[in-house]
């Protein structure tokens, strides 16, 4: 069985990981970042404003969280951002510091001269939670003696600390300035490949970790860098290119090219990662725009159920009757994990519709969606 998985963020990884578990060969084209490069190192099923009850992890979802770098225990774990709030989440990257263990202690904020980042202001803001209230927790800035070069992009900044002197440097900081201090928290600064984190710990006898990256940051360019090891550790073919057309047996890559194989799954992304996009000139309905996904492929775009890729006015699609949940929302119709009506061809993460655009929905969709494009 030949399975070839169009897309390599979370749901695309997890796709192509489930399917070579299931003794699928296995092949996955992608030609950009996507959305999970984007990725602050938080998981959760819902968006973690509206989150409910805990999920569960299965054991195939928590194996491959490990298999990321991330960590994820039986309970929620609470994490900080550089604006001063506080958020539950129910599995991180693993270099970045869970607060839900250190309740009640006092947590020195790493104090560097940076555009991006205020300790003093930081330190302020989350001992002014509700959560630090009610725990007596109290964050405070403890400056470090460091060139932080302070205009530097925090990706190169990260980047810098993978030099073992360097990291060396830091620890060493760490350690002076860390008197009294239960734990230290740090910008998202902690290497763009996994392991600086456990390394700087080796180092430093306080528990110490990160907080949560933007947009572009660290924790998003270590899920990549974590990727890239485990498709290679499976023998999982990975092609730089772009899908132009899919059916269930064949895929067309830009300049002609045509792969054949015996199953697809589509892990796109959605409008955010350009899986989905609104195209204002398709010969069917050159009037208005009209979604659409990346390439062509037999699938149908739905919101609430309801198609919408179909265009009944010279207008196109009626954004303003949708709201922005079109934009959110919308995505391919599927039964299970197979696209309605497109037999062969499956979908994960935020290409399928109506479903929340977090971390591990993706991950539990892709492994699903792998599992079924394998046979299993």
């Amino acid at each position: 069985m030949k399975v070839l998985v169009i897309g390599a963020g979370v749901a695309g990884t997890a796709a192509a990981w489930a399917a070579a578990r299931a003794s699928a060969e296995v092949v996955v084209v992608h030609d950009r970042a996507g959305a999970s490069a984007l990725g602050s190192g938080a998981a959760d099923f819902d968006p973690w404003e509206r989150a409910r009850a805990p999920h569960e992890l299965g054991a195939e979802e928590a194996e491959h969280l490990r298999a990321l770098g991330y960590v994820a225990g039986s309970e929620p774990c609470l994490l900080a951002t550089s604006a001063g709030l506080l958020r539950p989440a129910r599995a991180r990257d693993g270099a970045l510091l869970d607060l839900a263990e250190l309740g009640g202690r006092r947590i020195a904020v790493a104090e560097l001269v940076r555009d991006d980042w205020d300790a003093p202001l930081l330190a302020h803001a989350l001992s002014e939670t509700a959560w630090a209230k009610r725990t007596g927790t109290r964050f405070e800035p403890r400056a470090l003696e460091l060139d932080a070069e302070r205009a530097l992009p925090a990706y190169d900044f990260a980047a810098r600390f993978e030099d073992e002197a360097e990291l060396e440097k830091l620890g060493a900081e760490l350690a002076k300035a860390g008197g009294g201090a239960d734990a230290w928290l740090l910008g998202p600064w902690l290497g763009t490949k996994p392991g600086v984190a456990e390394a700087l710990r080796k180092r430093v006898e306080l528990p110490l970790g990160e907080a949560l990256s933007l947009p572009g940051g660290a924790a998003g360019a270590r899920f990549e860098a974590a990727r890239d090891a485990l498709l290679s550790e499976r023998s999982i073919q990975v092609r730089r290119a772009r899908v132009e057309r899919v059916s269930a047996s064949t895929a067309v890559l830009e300049g002609g090219e045509e792969l054949a194989v015996d199953r697809v799954v589509l892990a796109l992304g959605g409008v955010l990662a350009g899986g989905i996009v609104l195209d204002p000139a398709r010969p069917d309905h050159p009037g208005g725009a009209g979604l659409r996904p990346s390439l062509d492929a037999p699938v149908v775009l739905e919101l609430d159920g309801l198609p919408v890729d179909a265009v009944s006015t010279l207008h196109g699609v009626d954004l303003a009757s949708h709201g922005v949940e079109l934009l959110e929302r919308v995505g391919i119709a599927v039964s299970g994990a197979a696209a309605r009506g497109a037999p062969g061809i499956f979908v994960a993460g935020d290409a399928v519709a109506d479903r929340p655009r977090t971390f591990l929905r993706a991950l539990a969709s892709g492994l699903a969606a792998g599992r079924a494009a394998a046979g299993d």
